[in-house]
């Protein structure tokens, strides 16, 4: 009976606008998004700088570095309402240096790297920070948001 009261009130203390993705969520065929990560005359960016995404929906996000120095994506809430399938990094030829599984909140893309983020957004969210959080690059404008629908 314990059990039964506990269960129920933690799924009471869930929000109800909140809304959770059903299904097989590791089998679906990605999307992809490339965000550029790069810097010009007027600052830092992520291009695109909004990202609008789907719960349930499979996205391959590409983090592609087009600067001489190193961002970063550091999206810690938006990476708490998605489910990581994987990380890829790949070397210039496409062979494959590291496959990273489990939660992923921050990564790190070298100068002219490449990095993919396959993922499965599963709650809704809306306007969630994405930063470059390294010295100096979210002062340089290296901002965006995501909103997850």
């Amino acid at each position: 009976m314990k059990h039964k009261i506990a269960i129920l009130a933690a799924l009471l203390a869930i929000p109800a606008s909140v809304a959770f993705a059903t299904g097989d969520l590791s089998r679906n065929n990605p999307q992809e998004i490339v965000i550029e990560m790069g810097s010009n005359a007027q600052g830092m960016y992520f291009k695109p700088s909004h990202l609008d995404l789907q719960t349930g929906k499979a996205y391959k996000i590409v983090l592609k570095n087009v600067d001489n120095v190193k961002h970063e994506l550091d999206a810690t809430e938006f990476a708490g309402k998605v489910f990581t399938r994987k990380v890829e990094v790949a070397d210039e030829h496409g062979n494959m240096l590291a496959e990273i599984k489990g939660s992923v909140r921050e990564i790190e893309v070298g100068p002219g790297g490449e990095v993919e983020w396959f993922i499965v957004p599963v709650q809704t969210g809306k306007n969630l920070a994405m930063v470059c959080a390294l010295p100096g690059h979210r002062e340089a404008g290296m901002i965006g948001t995501i909103t997850i629908n």
